[in-house]
């Protein structure tokens, strides 16, 4: 393999940073409402037969009709059941009362009977007379879904780099038998915590990887082993956008990926990152100390002890590629 410097790689990618908005993980914006108020979506109706159960409950409780309150809250049960309602003002407001759709769901028939009853009863006393003299609107419903998003990045990662890989001439191939993939072409990837997870395996077996990082991890995989002719690597991707809290591990955590190493030189080691937290590593105002220049510093070290290994952003990974 063609040599490629893994500090000036580096360097390269501190010269060519994350673009503020990358393609590959915007979501697509599906709607959940109508762009028609005349023809309403499903969600829609139920949204309006959630509201008026829950008037229905209001007006039925003040009047004592204790058989009305009861079919209101049955009712209210049989609607949050249904797809995409936890976007609804009734459901969103569920966390103010410590109550989340997944333990929700978890409950018995019997508790859910008791515990939307509870839930129905705050939710008046605290919003649904409020929203109520604003005006209910469908648009909530839209605002909830796109505000979540950022849950919906899934396998936008694995997508970008496989695609990535894809343009670059080499060929994924997770089903391969072991052999065909060590002895026939020279350019191939698996993406090693999925399907590929077998092959990767025995592909450490094969080459001898002992593969410290996830034994240090509770065996966790990476993302990717890319082959190219005799050489191997094996790729950690991490999008990030902010430190803090858990995001905090993560980046210690790709930062070790390239602390290890093997015996063989053919072996190597990337910590793929991108998304905007890479950029913090070329703002001046980090460079002489805080979190921020004990990471780079952190990474320069690791690369320094680990020639074959690399630290890459989105354009670092590509000429990476080019490269070989």
């Amino acid at each position: 393999m063609k040599s490629v410097n893994n500090l000036d790689l580096f360097g390269f990618s501190l010269d060519n940073p994350e673009p503020i908005i990358d393609e590959f993980y915007i979501k697509n914006g599906d709607l959940i409402i109508s762009d028609n108020p005349k023809i309403p979506t499903d969600l829609m109706r139920q949204n309006i037969d959630l509201i008026e159960s829950i008037s229905a409950y209001n007006f039925a409780k003040k009047n004592k009709n204790k058989t009305t309150s009861k079919r209101a809250i049955e009712k209210i049960l049989e609607i949050v059941k249904n797809k995409n309602i936890n976007y609804s003002e009734f459901v969103s407001f569920w966390p103010v009362v410590d109550i989340s759709c997944s333990l929700f769901r978890k409950m018995n028939a019997e508790e859910q009977l008791k515990i939307i009853k509870n839930i129905v009863e705050r939710y008046i006393d605290l919003r649904h007379n409020l929203y109520s003299s604003y005006g209910y609107t469908p648009t909530t419903l839209q605002v909830g879904k796109d505000a979540k998003a950022h849950k919906q990045s899934g396998n936008s990662g694995i997508n970008k780099v496989s695609a990535i890989l894809d343009k670059s001439g080499f060929k994924k191939v997770n089903g391969e038998p072991l052999e065909k993939f060590i002895f026939q072409g020279n350019k191939k990837y698996i993406q090693a915590d999925k399907k590929g997870k077998k092959l990767f395996k025995n592909l450490l077996n094969h080459y001898g990887i002992k593969f410290f990082w996830s034994k240090s991890k509770e065996q966790k995989m990476p993302d990717f082993l890319i082959k190219h002719g005799e050489d191997i690597f094996i790729v950690e991707h991490k999008h990030m956008k902010e430190g803090g809290g858990g995001q905090d591990k993560q980046i210690n955590e790709v930062i070790s990926f390239i602390s290890f190493s093997e015996k063989n030189p053919k072996i190597h080691y990337i910590s793929f990152l991108d998304g905007l937290y890479f950029n913090l590593f070329t703002n001046k105002k980090y460079f002489k100390n805080g979190k921020i220049f004990n990471q780079v510093k952190n990474i320069k070290r690791n690369l320094n002890k680990n020639k074959q290994n690399y630290f890459v952003n989105t354009a670092g990974f590509k000429k990476l590629l080019k490269e070989l």
